[in-house]
């Protein structure tokens, strides 16, 4: 979490150089009571209790006229590959996950407006095999936020490539979500370590 004596240089940064939302996999497989994720045991508790905090976020970016980016999940026949359907110890070989133009696929209590833009991604990372970097580089985006789930998988990926394409990143925490309270702690002490800035969305509230 960044400390109260730092939060003026953490809306320095924002401020001074282009910044970004970046939403990842708030999709219903992953975030509702219905979908794959609850349906095999996941614990998503932690999922519904970060979501008020980023629709507020989401909220708050539109008021300043921050732009969004919203990243969802795909997986078909096109893009599995035999490696990709062993992650999870097989669990992806059972059902669909995220199938394209399925109710599992459909972002969960939060939609891309007009002026958003939506990233379309077949792996953990939103730069593999996507737009996102040509899109940040149009655009000249310097910093990144990431919010979304799971905090440990897909956002914490993308986040790494992130900083290793060389943008600045930060961590929304509250606006994150992963299956464990473990998963999820492990994730801010990796990236208040080695990659960027955690914070919250309380400290977001001057952008």
């Amino acid at each position: 979490m960044v400390e109260k004596n730092s939060e003026k240089a953490l809306m320095d940064q924002i401020k001074s150089s282009k910044s970004v939302l970046v939403v990842i996999d708030v999709q219903n497989d992953f975030c509702d009571g219905k979908g794959f994720f609850s349906k095999e045991g996941r614990d998503l508790s932690r999922v519904h209790q970060m979501m008020p905090n980023l629709v507020s976020l989401l909220r708050k970016c539109r008021q300043v006229k921050m732009p969004i980016i919203f990243v969802r999940t795909f997986h078909s026949d096109w893009t599995n590959s035999p490696a990709w359907l062993m992650r999870g110890g097989g669990m992806a070989k059972k059902a669909p996950v995220c199938g394209p133009n399925s109710w599992g696929a459909e972002f969960y209590e939060v939609q891309p407006e007009s002026e958003d833009y939506v990233v379309t991604k077949h792996r953990y990372s939103a730069f593999v095999g996507t737009d996102l970097d040509l899109i940040l580089r149009s655009k000249g985006f310097k910093t990144i936020l990431f919010a979304g789930v799971a905090t440990n998988v897909c956002v914490e990926t993308t986040l790494r490539d992130a900083f290793n394409h060389n943008y600045n990143v930060i961590l929304v925490e509250d606006c994150c979500a992963a299956y464990s309270a473990e998963e999820h702690a492990g994730t801010l002490a990796n990236v208040s370590k080695h990659f960027g800035i955690v914070t919250d969305s309380k400290a977001l509230q001057e952008i």
